[in-house]
């Protein structure tokens, strides 16, 4: 049998197309590892890469070129995986294959499927089966009993029959994870995705009790990792083939056993690998950091999800805020960049908690620690969506992750069934709901200008974070918070004079290209056409009368103790910036005000004889020849027509 699996079609956080994550999905790797060893053919299906390179088009044709694509291959099975937020996609692209192919078997798992088994099978017909939870050990078996629809002895499946909907009990688990197959990345074009780290299924299952969190509830709050053997053998193999040498140790919480994190550390020292894992502060210690520290890690992730006592209580967190600090500073000293993440939009959220919220993102903001603020997203499955699943509302703002709406029918499906598309929905809460979407947006702004900007931001707002998004949301009058308004607002309350602007205007300009642009591809000399129109980069930005920047960061930067702002006269002379807008990093020029005006004069496209004459008749520099155009085409400061920007509709 020729199976093809579909991977989730998941937005990235920044919203740019640009940003998509590509890297390997694990659990459908695994699900491929355990088919092939049945002797079935597998083919992996990744939507998200094909955006990405443009092959295809982000728009209302998305569906229907995908299913052709699928259909091209001629499976013999499809099966999806999804999460709310990409359950349109899932749902749209089943579709069209159902109508195409009648007799052609649809399956679908992953845990919105599990929580809500009964109710897609009984509204969408595009879907035949759908396996719950873990079904590494049935799939083979699913498979083998497609044509008969003889799934009685299956346990976790839920399927259609002309008689309705057929359940069987059971929640498969693989209580042992070394016993299943070492899956082959082959699945995925790993050389062509330009991916820093690879991603290994460390372990499975959460013990912990949060009421947003559906993770617990889909692994039966079965803690396991792989053995540290199993773990090591699956690095050596990826760097020996691939030769990758930094790694993503995937579980929500690889520290929950002290035991095992030793056992991994101990066998994996020495061999060179860098790694990142998941913890909470409360399941690490100083001893433990500096063990895995030397073992090579150099990245975890906290889910600290709120600064409010209250709401850890409520939420059932129940972490103890006071070690937040401490193990971030261990970590800092031990060279272990962080994240720190926080969530906010809990029903029973009130404004202190928020702000609690807020002014630990302040104080943990470092060098070392990247901080976010989430929006919470319903969840079926978890204890929340069980107490206020049925009072959910629409407004327009969802999850950052959402599959966006194109098809013309995707809004009416999303409002439609609610109970289906939480991700796109809120929960009602004590707090305006536009103090909520405020929060997000302004802590995902900061982000751009770095911890170092914002630790010192703070101190005109006595370091507290919930102070300046106060005074900020004065200032934006119902506007939600972009990089222009912060702009807007930073410059209002300093002075356009005052270093502080210079930095907020550098910083948001130089980090905007991360998200929305690509940098041109390096420029061959034997092909550069002298009779082709070229302009300015559309990533090219200049900024004119700005501090010297890196002087002023290199000033807040060795007073970090500081508790004031510092002297303006202290930043140097003002000047012109260029900066050349880029993923995956922008760079930065200060340059002479005389190129500032050179440059302008490509605002319009030029040909290279064209551009040396209105450079010579603007200098008076008679001199000046081919070669100075030359190298601002090559240093992709000068682009052929052709924009280099990746729009959403390109991406």
């Amino acid at each position: 049998m020729k199976l093809i699996l579909v991977d989730n079609m998941i937005l990235p956080e920044e919203g740019s197309l640009a940003l998509l994550d590509v890297h390997p999905h694990l659990g459908l790797l695994a699900l491929a590892a355990v088919v092939e060893a049945d002797a079935h053919k597998v083919h992996i299906y990744d939507p998200k890469r094909l955006i990405r390179s443009g092959v295809l088009p982000y728009d209302a044709t998305l569906y229907e070129r995908v299913t052709e694509e699928l259909l091209a291959q001629r499976p013999d099975a499809v099966g999806f995986t999804a999460l709310g937020c990409s359950f349109l996609f899932a749902i749209n692209v089943a579709g069209l294959l159902k109508r195409r192919t009648p007799d052609l078997p649809v399956l679908l798992g992953g845990p919105h499927a599990t929580m809500l088994h009964h109710q897609i099978l009984e509204r969408f017909p595009q879907f035949d089966v759908i396996a719950r939870h873990e079904c590494d050990e049935i799939l083979p078996e699913v498979l083998a009993h497609l044509e008969t629809r003889a799934f009685d002895s299956i346990p976790g499946i839920s399927w259609r029959t002309t008689r309705g909907v057929r359940v069987t009990e059971g929640k498969p688990k693989i209580a042992d994870l070394d016993t299943l197959p070492i899956a082959s990345y082959d699945h995925y074009p790993i050389a062509d995705l330009g991916l820093e780290l690879l991603r290994i299924e460390a372990g499975r299952g959460c013990p912990f009790h949060c009421t947003f969190c559906s993770t617990a509830g889909f692994f039966q709050r079965s803690f396991r990792l792989k053995s540290a053997d199993r773990l090591v053998r699956e690095l050596d193999i990826l760097h020996a083939r691939y030769g990758h040498s930094e790694f993503k140790l995937d579980h929500d919480m690889f520290t929950v056993s002290r035991r095992k994190v030793v056992e991994f550390c101990e066998a994996v020292k020495g061999r060179g690998y860098r790694w990142r894992a998941s913890a909470r502060v409360d399941c690490v210690d100083e001893a433990l950091l500096e063990t895995m520290a030397e073992a090579g890690c150099v990245g975890l992730y906290f889910g600290v999800e709120t600064g409010s006592p209250r709401m850890q209580r409520i939420c059932r967190k129940r972490l103890d805020l006071s070690l937040v600090p401490p193990t971030l500073a261990a970590a800092e000293r031990l060279g272990i960049d962080t994240t720190a993440s926080f969530i906010t939009g809990y029903p029973e959220e009130l404004e202190q908690d928020q702000d609690d919220t807020l002014d630990m993102i302040g104080r943990c903001a470092s060098r070392s620690c990247l901080t976010q603020l989430h929006m919470l997203a319903p969840e079926p499955g978890t204890p929340m969506f069980d107490e206020h699943g049925h009072d959910v509302a629409y407004d327009g703002y969802g999850s950052p992750y959402n599959t966006e709406i194109v098809g013309a029918d995707d809004e009416a499906l999303v409002r439609k069934h609610p109970d289906l598309f939480q991700t796109y929905y809120y929960y009602p809460a004590a707090m305006r709901r536009e103090q909520h979407i405020f929060a997000v947006e302004a802590v995902a702004v900061l982000r751009r200008v770095g911890p170092i900007v914002l630790r010192y931001l703070l101190r005109a707002y006595e370091g507290r974070l919930s102070s300046f998004v106060r005074a900020l949301r004065a200032f934006a009058d119902g506007r939600i918070p972009d990089a222009e308004l912060v702009e807007g607002y930073i410059s209002a309350r300093f002075g356009v004079e005052h270093h502080l602007t210079s930095l907020f205007r550098y910083a948001l300009c130089l980090n905007r290209g991360a998200y929305e642009y690509v940098a041109a591809p390096p420029l061959d000399p034997a092909t550069l056409d002298t009779n082709a129109p070229y302009r300015l980069d559309p990533g090219v930005r200049i900024l004119t009368d700005l501090h010297d920047c890196a002087l002023v960061l290199d000033c807040i930067s060795r007073d970090s103790e500081g508790s004031a702002l510092l002297d303006d006269s202290q930043m140097g002379e003002r000047g012109v910036y260029l900066v050349k807008q880029a993923r995956p990093a922008s760079k930065s020029y200060r340059i002479d005000p005389g190129v500032e005006a050179i440059l302008g004069l490509f605002e319009q496209p030029r040909t290279c004889k064209d551009g040396v004459r209105v450079i010579r008749e603007a200098t008076g520099l008679r001199s000046l020849g081919y070669g100075f155009f030359e190298d601002l085409v090559r240093a992709g400061i000068l682009v052929a027509q052709v924009s280099a920007r990746v729009d959403a509709a390109q991406a």
